[in-house]
């Protein structure tokens, strides 16, 4: 049973998140993320994020998963909550029905997305997309980046190359 810690101010989203996460898991409501805290996984409401620019530094803490919950939220802040270390996006009208999997994909070490994003993420990863469409990302995160691309061996070098261009990886 994981330790699930809601952060929104919307008391009908919290109470709809809960009721379809509490049957297998601990789950309460986060009031403060910029306080210590212990959880499996923080699910946020991205209106949380529109309010607060500064929310997406908690978003690359290790020791936490977190899953972004957004109602027609742009594709570009999808991407950037998924390159700033959030786990996955949710829209929030699938959030009944694929709440509990996306919480079990993030737990087990996954990234919960849309598949069309996925070439889009990894071409920002790989440094494969024109550089005026990674302006947005400070040079320490470009860094960081970086440093990710670089531990990556040469089949997983190669295969996200492949997914960016569409393939899959069943070679």
């Amino acid at each position: 049973m994981a330790n699930i810690l809601i952060y929104s101010n919307n008391p009908q989203l919290i109470a709809e998140w809960t009721h379809a996460l509490v049957a297998d898991h601990h789950v309460s409501r986060l009031l403060n993320v910029h306080v210590d805290y212990q959880a499996d996984a923080v699910l946020i409401d991205a209106r949380k994020l529109d309010e607060d620019a500064s929310l997406f530094a908690q978003l690359s803490n290790k020791q936490t998963r977190y899953l972004v919950l957004g109602a027609d939220w742009p594709e570009q802040k999808q991407i950037d909550v998924l390159v700033h270390g959030a786990a996955g996006y949710c829209e929030q009208s699938e959030a009944p029905k694929c709440l509990m999997r996306a919480i079990d994909c993030i737990l087990s070490g996954d990234i919960w997305v849309k598949r069309a994003l996925v070439p889009k993420v990894i071409g920002i990863l790989t440094g494969s997309l024109q550089s005026t469409k990674t302006h947005f990302l400070p040079v320490s995160e470009r860094e960081g980046l970086h440093k990710i691309l670089e531990s990556l061996s040469a089949r997983e070098t190669e295969v996200a190359d492949m997914i960016r261009q569409g393939q899959n990886n069943k070679s």
